[in-house]
């Protein structure tokens, strides 16, 4: 059984979003004198404390999201079925038979080929599993190809 998750690698554009909006903070505080106050007194305080916060708490969502879609989503290949787990308190669970794998698909973008993660998409008759981000796509996209291929073998 092999488990995947998604790579931080694929939160490329989070890391970079980062960096711009710590840019666009420093340039902000140099061109408006922003300052950060825990009481402020004036409107222009208050918007200058506000605005800090503001891009604070984006730049943390940005780089805490890699963490908690890892700690959130989970995928397991078995030799029987593909296995999306996710949730923490409420956990949800969709799995597809080998046997009932309609057709895998493999999406990279250029960031992806770059760095060699992408998205494999499994559809089954009912159901679509879409492993996100994963590292080496090619290959886990070519394991379920060639385990949906071959018939299962019989239990005794």
């Amino acid at each position: 059984m092999g488990t995947y998750k998604t790579s931080f690698i694929s939160f490329l554009d989070n890391y970079v979003l980062s960096a711009l909006a710590i840019v666009f903070l420093l340039v902000l505080s140099t061109q408006f004198e922003l300052t950060f106050t825990f009481s402020p007194k004036t409107t222009s305080q208050l918007i200058s404390s506000l605005t800090i916060l503001g891009v604070i708490l984006v730049v943390i969502i940005l780089l805490e999201e890699p963490f908690f879609e890892r700690m959130v989503r989970v995928y397991f290949v078995t030799d029987r079925e593909i296995i999306k787990e996710e949730g923490i308190i409420r956990k949800n669970k969709i799995s597809i038979p080998l046997q009932n794998v309609a057709d895998v698909k493999m999406e990279k973008g250029v960031i992806g080929r770059i760095f060699n993660f992408g998205n494999v998409i499994v559809t089954g008759m009912k159901d679509t599993i879409k492993i996100k981000g994963v590292k080496n796509p090619e290959n886990l996209y070519h394991l379920i190809k060639s385990k949906a291929s071959k018939p299962l073998e019989k239990q005794e």
